[in-house]
């Protein structure tokens, strides 16, 4: 079963336990149709009331994904990497969004990344600076940070400099999904956005909604909009559903995923 199916799955449960009602994902229109756009599930209870659901992860700034893929291929593996260890200090390494540009080999950068660090940090005292990695083709500034502790040896990797772009991400959602809920025939339309960083909180993406009414009259054909916040979702199985809209700071779920899928499955 996909990811998002699993999300709908338990922000169904969810939505079921916490009222009392009890439907349950009846069809999966996206699979089923693959020629034209369809929403991701649809629900029904005894009764016949239709539930149109439609996902759609929400990144922090534009262009995440791609961002983020590159720097977990150069960066990442230097997270608590032990040739990188200082003893008695704790290191912080950290580069801009956007650092590592597209059309260069990630495994070489990589490479090429840990070395020098690897050099340079050992002849470091307690410092906050910028180290300029040679022998790449583009320049690669990295900042590192190294101060003392008398606990445990660490090793951290971050990104700084992160685009202000959530309502430009949000007018993209809303433009997607929009026209393929309201064509959906159904009872009641949610748009489930997903947020799995905390870059953002969930009165940050209702503030982008707001501006965002004039563009989209379709969201007056919106019976609700929710928040799912997936941070914890693959470490402690807990998922957090915040309501947007039409009410915000309203309505809050949560659930343990593992336990909801049964329920939510009609199983």
């Amino acid at each position: 079963m996909k990811r998002e199916q699993q999300l709908v799955l338990s922000f169904l449960a969810a939505f079921n336990r916490r009222y009392g009602t009890s439907r349950k994902v009846v069809r999966w229109p996206d699979d089923e149709n693959r020629q034209t756009p369809a929403i991701d599930a649809v629900a029904s209870d005894a009764t016949g009331d239709i539930l149109a659901i439609e996902h759609t992860l929400i990144q922090p700034f534009e262009g995440e994904r791609v961002d983020t893929d590159r720097f977990m291929k150069v960066f990442g593996p230097l997270d608590g990497c032990r040739d990188l260890m200082k003893p008695g200090y704790n290191v912080d390494i950290g580069v801009k969004v956007g650092a590592i540009p597209k059309g260069v080999k990630w495994d070489d950068v990589a490479d090429r990344v840990r070395e020098h660090l690897a050099e340079v940090i050992p002849t470091l005292g307690e410092v906050d600076k910028i180290v300029s990695i040679p022998g790449l083709t583009f320049a690669l500034p990295v900042r590192v940070g190294v101060w003392a502790h008398g606990s445990t040896d660490h090793v951290w990797v971050s990104r700084s400099d992160i685009p202000d772009s959530l309502k430009q991400v949000v007018r993209m959602a809303l433009k997607t999904k929009l026209p393929k809920l309201v064509a959906e025939k159904a009872n009641r339309r949610v748009l489930l956005f997903e947020q799995a960083d905390c870059a953002h909180g969930h009165s940050d993406i209702r503030a982008a909604i707001d501006d965002l009414i004039s563009e989209f009259p379709q969201l007056a054909q919106m019976d609700e909009i929710w928040l799912a916040v997936t941070t914890c979702w693959e470490t402690e199985d807990w998922l957090f559903f915040y309501e947007l809209f039409p009410d915000v700071n309203g309505r809050t779920l949560r659930i343990k995923s593992s336990r909801s899928m049964p329920a939510a499955s009609g199983e």
